[in-house]
């Protein structure tokens, strides 16, 4: 009996797909009908799963964060301001005049000389200035850019304090369990759940009969609540702080390692990895949803805000699929791309074996989802689990049209592509097993007949 050892035929495949009342798995003859549904199917996608947090999110203070406040009063001697010094208005002449007595005299008379007009009488170069110089030009300590306190620049610092505006900064502190601030004169402030500038507000409000004109600014110098955290086994564990402006996902995973990427590598702490390999998962108020990195990166739409408390995890997943029966090539073979198609898949697996493929028969084994099984227009099989039904796709090679199909057709993680045997292999191991029989004997044959050896 000849053995049946080898791939089975494409019958053998498609028979035991039912077994009496139960559906085992669909067999779908792959047409252009069947690849415009499958790739009308939507994709997993960010921008479709969080359509509602389209708008960058409005940061609000939370308890635990960090709140620094100062507070700013439009004159000198408030509240926070220390009170004005006067400043001296008067003019004191440079030098005293002398008392007549103490003038100096004439010179032979004894006579005190008179006054020069237009000041006390001074040395010469005192008074007229150095010999060579015009009469009231300043002297050297005088001029642009020396250190003369009359001559000084008047620094903006030395503005604000001269009209009574430099601000008082109150020491950092934590929004408490109760979510309120202390402010000196305002007392107690509720500040989680409101934002900066609504705080801000409430500060001036409550000091507006105290102070003079008083003007706060609020800043959250630290926030655990306003972060995204970044996992995975591509970056190393971080908490990014969002800017109030937004930041997209993208901004969020290169800030948190430091990542570049090129249009097919991602390079992470030093290492590369194939960008097809590494997808995003992004967990927010208990929705997950995953797509590859390198449609993220590729499509701008997919790149949506992120938002606190966020979980963002990048995890590398080698794409696979196997290869089984009459083709050049048995083996898990893995992707080089982030899109492949069967016609790619089956010239990975060095194609179909001329003497023992049947073109008839090539097949892809995969699970698919029950809503794809329904758009197919197919039964749900009998054991179908988790929400996912078995679906075998024949693809007939022997007709030219299928490879345009196949070129189309995509391949996902974990399908199985099998070509089944000719019919007619099994005819050719049977004339190779009679010629394995009767070859020595007919060798024989031809050797007596040749009349060399006697038979």
């Amino acid at each position: 009996m000849l053995s049946s050892a080898g791939p089975p035929t494409a019958s053998a495949v498609v028979a035991p797909a039912q077994s009496e009342d139960q559906i085992l798995f669909d067999v779908v003859p792959v047409d252009q009908r069947v690849v415009s549904t499958l790739l009308a199917q939507p994709k997993e996608s960010f921008h479709a799963r969080f359509e509602k947090d389209a708008d960058p999110p409005e940061l609000k203070i939370a308890i635990g964060d960090t709140i620094s406040v100062t507070i700013w009063e439009s004159a000198a001697g408030g509240l926070f301001g220390e009170a004005p010094v006067q400043p001296f208005t008067g003019s004191r002449p440079a030098t005293e005049p002398l008392a007549p007595e103490s003038r100096p005299t004439a010179p032979g008379t004894g006579v005190p000389a008179p006054e020069t007009p237009g000041g006390p009488n001074l040395p010469f170069d005192q008074f007229f200035g150095a010999p060579g110089t015009r009469s009231g030009a300043p002297s050297p300590d005088q001029r642009p850019g020396a250190s003369n306190p009359a001559t000084a620049p008047f620094s903006a610092e030395t503005a604000a304090a001269a009209g009574g505006r430099q601000g008082a900064t109150i020491p950092d502190q934590l929004v408490a369990a109760d979510g309120a601030i202390s402010v000196p004169y305002a007392g107690r402030i509720r500040a989680a759940g409101r934002t900066s500038a609504e705080v801000q507000q409430t500060i001036e409000a409550l000091l507006a009969d105290k102070a003079l004109g008083p003007q706060a600014l609020v800043i959250v110098r630290k926030s655990a609540a306003n972060a995204v955290t970044v996992a995975g086994e591509m970056v190393a564990g971080a908490r990014i702080p969002l800017s109030p402006g937004g930041d997209r996902l993208l901004q969020v995973i290169a800030a948190a390692g430091g990542t570049t990427t090129t249009p097919t590598t991602l390079t992470v702490a030093g290492g590369t990895t194939p960008i097809h390999e590494i997808f995003v998962r992004l967990s927010r108020e208990g929705v997950t949803a995953t797509i590859p990195l390198a449609r993220l990166v590729a499509d701008p739409v997919e790149d949506i805000y992120a938002r606190p408390g966020d979980v963002l995890t990048l995890v590398r997943v080698p794409q696979t699929f196997s290869v089984f029966g009459a083709a050049g090539r048995n083996a898990a073979i893995t992707f080089d791309a982030e899109k492949l198609t069967v016609s790619e898949a089956l010239a990975k697996s060095q194609g179909l074996q001329d003497d023992l493929a049947n073109p008839n028969g090539v097949f892809l084994f995969r699970y698919e989802p029950i809503g794809v099984v329904r758009a197919l227009d197919q039964p749900i099989a009998t054991r179908a689990q988790d929400g996912v039904s078995p679906v075998v796709y024949r693809f007939d090679l022997a007709d030219a049209n299928t490879y345009f199909l196949a070129d189309r057709f995509p391949v996902k993680d974990r399908d199985i592509i099998f070509v089944a045997d000719a019919g007619a292999a099994q005819v050719q191991k049977l004339f190779t097993l009679i010629s394995s029989v009767t070859g020595p004997i007919i060798t024989g044959l031809l050797v007596c007949s040749s009349g060399n050896t006697k038979c």
